[in-house]
């Protein structure tokens, strides 16, 4: 990958002077559409903690974790729209919104993941690019991994042996990181915001601690964001930049064409077509297979962006080619 933040080898960016119009079309927020699909996730979450502590079963306490820790991933993928402006039409709902309902209970701000999101859209897999320098130093994003390599990475994530590393990278966009020195990573954490968050985690966890199901409830909300963090999304966020060739812009970035399984476990509301998002970040991320499709009638693009079907397609190509039998 180039290492250089402001040089590009000519011909590396993809023409955009044939979607204008179709990029403007494509750009419209559905505020209603949205609402609805945050105030469900947080139905669904509040059902599966109800049935759960009312069952008060082991494997019921389990599957309830299970849908939880979807509706988590799909907070997380909202708070990424979130972050470009594309959950509610209206820049200070859309903050306020994002703040309170998706980003804060992740542990989360998203004026802090903006500031560096941002960069990462302008210098991707540069020396510029925070998450790039995250893989660069975790070498549990080096790869190919061989197959055992693959399942001794799966089973430390899945019991938290390096989710320090997760959660080490995670505090660039964490309030409880950045509250008593606002300016740690290059951005003015102001103290409106740190005292909204206060505001917000005092009612939360104090509604929470007050409840006679105190336990329960941080359970089934705490544990789930640990597994997914460092397991699902951990997938789904190395399968957008790694192991690409990036020689030019359409195979800097992967879109991977998701399986059910995958939406539901990994990549929801069309969060897998990275490539197309990294081309036209304007677009909601529900126009953003209507937008592959079209794109993929281009030869230029058909022939040259780097298209994945399902994570377990993004795994194998992780891994080293098998041998060749010369016989």
């Amino acid at each position: 990958m180039d290492d250089s933040a402001t040089e590009r080898p000519p011909g590396y960016r993809y023409s955009r002077r044939d979607t204008f119009a179709l990029i403007r079309r494509l750009s419209v927020v559905d505020n209603a559409r949205n609402a609805w699909l945050l105030m469900l996730q947080w139905a669904i979450i509040a059902a599966a903690c109800a049935i759960a502590i009312h069952v008060d079963r082991v494997p019921v306490y389990l599957l309830a974790g299970v849908v939880i820790g979807s509706r988590i991933q799909c907070l997380a993928v909202m708070m990424h729209e979130a972050c470009h402006g594309l959950l509610f039409s209206n820049r200070r709902v859309n903050d306020l919104i994002g703040d309170l309902f998706v980003a804060y209970p992740l542990a989360l701000s998203i004026d802090l993941y903006r500031v560096a999101h941002m960069v990462h859209h302008r210098h991707t897999n540069t020396v510029r690019d925070y998450d790039y320098r995250v893989q660069r130093k975790d070498p549990d994003q080096h790869f190919p991994k061989s197959g055992r390599q693959m399942l001794v990475l799966f089973f430390r994530s899945l019991f938290g042996l390096n989710y320090y590393r997760v959660a080490r990278a995670a505090r660039v966009w964490s309030p409880l990181a950045n509250f008593h020195n606002p300016r740690r990573f290059g951005f003015d954490f102001r103290l409106a915001l740190r005292i909204r968050y206060v505001v917000w985690a005092l009612l939360f966890y104090g509604l929470i601690l007050w409840s006679p199901w105190r336990w329960q409830l941080l359970g089934l909300f705490m544990i789930p964001q640990f597994i997914w963090a460092n397991v699902f999304n951990r997938i789904r966020a190395m399968a957008e930049h790694v192991g690409v060739a990036d020689e030019r812009e359409l195979n800097g970035t992967r879109t991977v064409i998701p399986t059910l399984l995958d939406r539901f476990l990994i990549a929801p509301f069309n969060v897998g077509y990275h490539l197309e998002h990294h081309l036209f970040p304007s677009v909601p991320g529900a126009n953003l297979r209507r937008l592959h499709g079209h794109l993929m009638t281009d030869p230029v693009y058909a022939a040259n962006a780097h298209i994945t079907y399902g994570y377990r397609g993004v795994i194998r190509e992780l891994m080293p080619p098998p041998a060749i039998d010369p016989a």
